[in-house]
């Protein structure tokens, strides 16, 4: 069995987790996009919402201000959670991507060092088959 061979299983090892690694990446990336989603929606409806409201402000009573001003309250502290949990998904995203670029790396290493053995068992194959025929070459004009 040659070294190549040898290495197989460890070749295939390092691809696996280098697979695994970048869909752990695409998971985080959809859950990332998903929070960040969320969060235009509320900064959105925020807008939208004040728009409406932006020509109703005269008529409010003291009551439906105070309770405009907690609802406006509420939003802006959902909105400023949001943001947090954006900024969370951001960090785990990236800390995906960095461990999918380690393994990654890893991967590409050990694909070098398998090609490298290939090319060091070709020449050492090359060298034995020609050291075969010269060894024949020199019997056969020993015979003669």
């Amino acid at each position: 069995m040659t070294r190549t061979q040898r290495l197989a299983p460890v070749v295939e090892h390092t691809d696996k987790k280098e697979r695994r690694a970048l869909q752990e990446v695409a998971q985080s990336q959809a859950v990332f996009e998903g929070e960040q989603q969320r969060l235009t929606q509320l900064q959105d409806y925020k807008l939208e919402y004040l728009q409406k409201k932006k020509y109703d402000i005269g008529v409010f009573t003291p009551i439906e201000l105070q309770e405009f001003n907690r609802f406006m309250q509420q939003l802006d502290q959902t909105i400023q959670q949001q943001m947090e949990l954006v900024a969370l998904r951001q960090q785990e995203l990236d800390l995906k991507r960095d461990q999918w670029t380690a393994t990654r790396i890893d991967s590409k290493k050990m694909h070098k060092v398998v090609e490298r053995l290939k090319q060091q068992e070709f020449v050492e194959q090359e060298r034995k088959e020609q050291k075969a025929l010269d060894e024949f070459a020199q019997r056969k004009s020993h015979r003669r």
